[in-house]
């Protein structure tokens, strides 16, 4: 408010209300005016624009971000400030974001070529290629001489393997405008992409020729050497960018590899601290330090940086996805879950959200849950191939293996170099049977790197599959020669030799990586496993205790306790082995089942049908549990129709199991579906001709649908090969009620 005019005195008092009454009417007049100034919705969103600008350009793009958001509020049709505001998410690397922005300036000025190229640029760079291609060709048609266009369509051409197109389109922009550094690093990139150095340095040093002043074409050029391990000539070309402006944050981030690469890694750690404090409103600056450390395996330092830098930049979703991935790899499963429930909450429906999500629900254990959030993430990102590979991992984990399979498939589509989802679906055929494809897959990751260990697994899981021990062993060796205490190669090798009475010389090989590696929990797991099933119960118990000594978040180690303790008849110890795996373990299913059956043992139905169910509360899409909660319910009470319809859901999941396909049958026969019973059970007739249980459950579903005669031979089948299966009884009464109460 303005100050009232202070009272007048001496000879004017008598006209000093009219006096007063004006001044407060003009100083009211002026308040309304500047108000009405104030709120006017023109002035105001162009206070919010210019602010926002004033702040990208200090480099402050998440202020700058909230001044045009802003600006949009009042105006949601305000081009400049959606069309600003993409830039500023450009600046964050919030990509997706960007091309919305993009794409409604457009919407709001088709005419916007400067929107049209930058949009061609993030559809090149979420593997759009065709509309990338669509757009930078509609921008040429407006005007030939537009060099970024033809830019944008050579890099598209470069996408869709049309070297030759692309290598035309490139030099055509370079004939238009000779002095255009941009043209120049396109055309070096792609010789650089068909592996044609020579070619490739011939133009960097043109464009450096052409712009010698330019940074960019020095870090180019840098970066290139770097490529090709001409370290000392990158270190120069990075150097020389430094020097033309100091204070550019590109060529130092740019020399951060140089020197890691070079063993000058505390010089590197050094530079990464210079380039954070030197632009800290900058992401690119904030977040070196932390992903250096990432880089260089220095995860709990990555951890602790990252953690600082979410703190100071709460809104930077993509230091909070680096961490959360981190986190997980830390094996902080709560902290990431934390973590990422603060990135939904501030982007809810966020593709990289909900991709981390269902990967902190797969660490879990929770595969069912894993798999829905998933979807969404593919839903909502479908050029993910790491969604996709993470749905795959979750579907198999719920046994649905045509699923993964296509989910695999489908992220191999969208990057072809994706060796985890090569090395998921190689596993996948072994296990389904189709060795040679596994062989195939497995050895298209090797070439593309020799070194990586897990291919070589996958092969020797399809040399045995295919009865080639010879090769299995070959490409076990292979392995173990890098990393000789590998366990999933070691496990193999030992099943292997265990398999071909060569016990002893498991046991020699385990015990002496044990003497040499005394530290190493897993080997003393695995000399566990092989006294167990050499029958040592001693040295076997023994061995596991050593090993829950080493590191005692072992869960598997108390499962192997309960399995001993179980074979020497001390049920006691071998219930307390498997709450104790529980506990460390809550996730894992399996530890309730094998808790359940010894409960089941002492005919404990109440604690076993807790248990039972409790393994369905952690993994509902396990087929064998919904197998296993359906038989439950219906030999020991329970709801039928529950046990119908988890019994129908076990089967969706696994067509081919003998065990589900009885369970489906006599949860027909139960529901009093006789009819419906038949079909499944004869199934399971034929697949195990010689087993009693199937043959008991069809007879009874014969007798209640009035096929008595079916009914009497397979009944009596039953007593005649099996005369102490543990349905004889019931089997007998089955018998005497078809011969009328005649039958003995």
């Amino acid at each position: 408010m303005y100050p009232e005019t202070p009272a007048q005195s001496g000879p004017v008092i008598r006209r000093r209300s009219l006096a007063r009454t004006g001044w407060k009417s003009f100083f009211a007049a002026a308040v309304l005016l500047l108000a009405a100034c104030s709120t006017d919705p023109n002035q105001q969103k162009t206070k919010y624009v210019n602010s926002g600008e004033r702040y990208f350009r200090k480099g402050d793009y998440r202020s700058a971000e909230i001044e045009f958001r802003n600006a949009i509020a009042i105006d949601p049709r305000l081009e400049s400030a959606h069309y600003r505001l993409a830039n500023t998410y450009l600046k964050l690397s919030e990509f997706r974001a960007a091309r919305h922005e993009l794409e409604t300036t457009l919407a709001l000025n088709p005419r916007n070529a400067e929107a049209e190229l930058q949009l061609t640029g993030l559809l090149l760079a979420s593997q759009d290629y065709k509309q990338a291609q669509t757009l930078a060709e509609k921008l040429l048609a407006a005007n030939e001489k537009n060099v970024r266009a033809r830019e944008m369509l050579g890099a598209a051409d470069l996408a869709a393997h049309d070297l030759p197109g692309a290598i035309r389109e490139l030099q055509k922009a370079i004939e238009a405008e000779p002095q255009r550094v941009g043209s120049y690093l396109s055309l070096a990139a792609v010789y650089a992409s068909a592996h044609q150095p020579a070619e490739a340095e011939a133009v960097y040093k043109k464009a450096i020729a052409a712009a010698p002043k330019s940074s960019r074409a020095h870090v180019s050029c840098g970066q290139f050497y770097f490529s090709i391990g001409k370290m000392a000539q990158a270190e120069a070309e990075l150097q020389a960018a430094i020097a033309l402006d100091p204070h550019e944050v590109a060529p130092r981030l740019a020399l951060a590899p140089v020197y890691v690469a070079t063993g000058r890694t505390a010089l590197a750690e050094r530079l990464c601290a210079e380039i954070k404090t030197m632009a800290p409103a900058d992401p690119q600056a904030y977040r070196a330090l932390g992903l250096f450390y990432l880089f260089t395996g220095q995860k709990e330092k990555a951890a602790a940086e990252l953690e600082r830098v979410a703190a100071g930049k709460p809104k930077d979703n993509f230091v909070k996805a680096v961490l959360i991935e981190v986190l997980l790899d830390l094996g902080r499963i709560k902290d990431a879950d934390t973590a990422d429930a603060e990135l939904l909450k501030a982007a809810p429906g966020d593709p990289q959200g909900l991709l981390l999500s269902g990967r902190i629900l797969l660490a879990e254990g929770r595969n069912q849950q894993a798999s829905n959030e998933l979807e969404k993430a593919v839903k909502a990102a479908p050029q993910s191939a790491p969604g996709f590979y993470f749905l795959g991992v979750a579907q198999s984990g719920l046994a649905l293996r045509a699923q993964a399979k296509s989910s695999w498939k489908r992220a191999l589509d969208l990057d072809h170099r994706m060796i985890p989802a090569q090395l998921a679906l190689a596993d996948l055929e072994a296990a389904s049977g189709d060795y040679d494809e596994a062989l195939r897959l497995a050895g298209d990751a090797l070439q593309t790197n020799p070194e990586l260990l897990s291919a070589h697994l996958t092969r020797a899981k399809a040399w045995l599959g295919k009865g080639d021990a010879k090769d299995a062993d070959a490409e076990l060796q292979a392995l173990l020669d890098r990393d000789p205490t590998s366990l999933p190669a070691l496990t193999i090798l030992v099943n292997l030799r265990l398999r071909e009475n060569r016990s002893r010389e498991a046991l020699e090989h385990v015990s002496s990586l044990v003497e040499k590696y005394p530290g190493n929990a897993g080997l003393r797991f695995l000399l566990a496993v092989v006294h167990f099933r050499m029958h040592d119960l001693s040295r076997a118990e023994a061995s596991a205790k050593q090993a829950l000594v080493i590191d005692s978040r072992q869960p598997d180690a108390y499962a192997l306790l309960a399995e001993i303790h179980t074979s020497q008849g001390s049920t006691d110890k071998a219930k307390a082995d498997l709450q104790h795996a529980i506990e460390r373990d809550p996730h894992n299913a399996a530890n309730y089942v094998a808790l359940e059956r010894l409960y089941e043992k002492e005919n404990n139905w109440e604690e076993a049908r807790k248990l039972c169910e409790k393994a369905h509360e952690v993994d509902p899409g396990s087929a064998l549990v919904s197998n296993d909660l359906a038989y439950f319910y219906l030999e020991h009470g329970g709801n039928i129709n529950v046990a119908l319809s988890l019994a129908q859901k076990a089967k969706q999941m696994v067509p081919d199991s003998a065990n589900v396909t009885d369970t489906l049958g006599w949860a027909y026969y139960k529901a009093g579906l006789p009819e419906s019973a038949i079909a499944p059970l004869e199934e399971c007739v034929q697949k195990g001709p010689g087993n009693p249980t199937y043959q008991f459950h069809l007879g009874m579903a014969y007798l209640a649908a009035g096929r008595k005669d079916r009914a009497e031979r397979l009944l009596e089948q039953v007593l005649r090969d099996n005369p102490s299966h543990s349905e004889a009884e019931a089997a007998k009464a089955a018998l005497v009620k078809i011969a009328g109460g005649q039958r003995r």
